[in-house]
């Protein structure tokens, strides 16, 4: 048998083929199927850090009774509007008690929001520092969930020992079955 031109061309060509195969079809896919396997095992870790997480929440149930109660309870220290006045009362009176005097005492408009309203109350009180501090110390243990947002103490002059202190006290109450309820008239002086 005789190698001429054309043979080894045709030779050449046989052995072409299966690198050509390699580089552009065996190569590619082998990329594609690592690349799918590096999937898999990230969706698995997914899969397994779900399973975890459903396994510590075996009984949503009782987490979500727990919060509820603890929904009712804040919602037992929500007044009901018309015990505001109440409230601003029990107020005026422990500062008297601490022999402070309430000079003014003005309720803001109130702030609705989803199931409570806060009613801004601003109050300058002036008296001593130690019954001021009593009086925050009484305020605290009220039932009632209040917080004091805005607090300006100033001396007052010509007076050893005496202050005034300008306070905003927030009281939270249920918040009104309709838009227009009462108490939504703005600022009122008691």
């Amino acid at each position: 048998m005789r190698f001429g031109i054309r043979e080894i061309i045709f030779v050449l060509a046989l052995l072409a083929m299966p690198v050509a195969a390699y580089i552009f079809v065996f190569e590619p896919r082998n990329a594609q199927i690592a690349e799918a396997r590096h999937e898999i095992l990230l969706k698995q870790e997914k899969l397994a850090q779900l399973e975890a997480a459903t396994r510590s929440m075996t009984d949503l149930g009782k987490e979500i009774d727990k919060l509820s109660e603890a929904i009712s309870i804040f919602e037992q220290k929500l007044p009901a509007e018309r015990e505001v006045e109440v409230i601003l009362k029990q107020v005026w009176e422990l500062a008297a008690k601490q022999g402070l005097t309430p000079k003014s005492i003005r309720t803001d408009k109130p702030i609705i929001n989803a199931s409570y309203a806060e009613l801004p109350i601003r109050m300058v009180i002036i008296g001593d520092f130690d019954g001021f501090y009593s009086f925050l110390l009484d305020l605290e243990k009220l039932r009632r969930i209040t917080r004091m947002p805005e607090m300006k103490i100033t001396k007052v002059r010509d007076s050893e020992g005496q202050m005034q202190a300008s306070v905003v006290l927030s009281i939270f109450f249920e918040a009104p079955a309709q838009p227009g309820g009462a108490g939504t008239n703005g600022s009122n002086r008691l």
